[in-house]
């Protein structure tokens, strides 16, 4: 073969070698999605929606990375700042339910189509119906009970409700939430229940019942490993004052007043709680004085 033809054999296949090596180095689209999340977290919106798309322009219908990358772009145009396109999020999101609906990005996808109107402009000023944002929430209930997302659904409804501050409402309320803890014995949004019981009973005027609400949901909150020393200086604040004035539970108003004291020493309720320590020492000491009566 001359030098001629071997020159012009290797430029036939150039192409060819040029083509194998973008492809050999082509990121895989599972890469490419893992990227997406690494540059939305970063607010880098626009790099996401690129790795978004490229990952889904390359992935067969169906599979399950497709539907990873569906999800990417319906949650960065859903939660893009500026840039938002609610209409695209949406469709997007219900691609995501109609090609997988009983896996979890499904779920993750019905609770942000419920929560979507919520974040609309002008939401703050003239929120979205509550009829429409309750069938909203019950549509993920019904469909995901058990999961993160149904569990979730449900608290956003009740505490939606709970704004109504009427007793039916708040009764209803209470009789949800108390068969919810019933039903989900493990749910990891225990604390966030019985915050709203609290909420309940204190539209209720159930004194006790609140003590005891905001109690269990000191208890079961989650403590973060990566923050042991969290700040607890208002629950402990709140759960004493309860006690103390709704109740009259003077032993658990200086349990907690104490742990206030010991724990925040900087605090600036440490005053007030070392107050309310003395004045509930002087009130018992002239109750025990006084003929015929006891000290709380």
């Amino acid at each position: 073969m001359t030098n001629s033809n071997r020159a012009f054999g290797l430029l036939l296949l150039a192409p060819l070698l040029v083509t194998g090596c973008q492809v050999a180095r082509a990121p895989d689209p599972e890469k490419r999605i893992a990227a997406g999340w690494v540059r939305f977290s970063q607010g880098d919106f626009t790099l996401a929606l690129a790795e978004f798309e490229s990952a889904l322009a390359a992935l067969p219908k169906p599979s399950p990375a497709r539907v990873q990358a569906l999800y990417g772009l319906a949650t960065t145009w859903n939660l893009r700042r500026p840039g938002e396109e609610p209409d695209r999020a949406a469709r997007l999101y219900r691609e995501v339910v109609d090609a997988a609906p009983a896996d979890d990005l499904a779920a993750w996808s019905l609770l942000a189509l419920a929560r979507m109107p919520l974040l609309a402009p002008g939401a703050a000023v003239k929120p979205p119906e509550a009829a429409a944002l309750d069938q909203a929430y019950q549509a993920v209930i019904d469909r995901f009970p058990f999961h993160e997302a149904g569990e979730q659904a449900f608290l956003l409804q009740q505490a939606a409700r709970l704004t109504i501050s009427r007793p039916e409402q708040a009764r209803s309320a209470l009789a949800a939430l108390d068969e919810f803890l019933k039903t989900h014995p493990k749910t990891s949004y225990a604390s966030g229940a019985w915050r709203l019981i609290a909420h309940a009973c204190q539209v209720l005027n159930l004194p006790e019942r609140r003590l005891e609400a905001v109690l269990k949901e000191w208890q079961t909150t989650e403590r973060d490993p990566v923050n042991p020393g969290q700040e607890l200086a208002l629950t402990y604040w709140n759960i004493a004052t309860i006690a103390e004035f709704e109740v009259g539970d003077f032993g658990v108003a200086r349990e907690y007043y104490r742990k206030l004291i010991r724990e925040y020493p900087a605090e600036q309720r440490v005053f007030l709680a070392k107050q309310e320590l003395k004045r509930m020492d002087e009130l018992e000491a002239r109750l025990r004085a006084e003929p015929g009566t006891g000290a709380p």
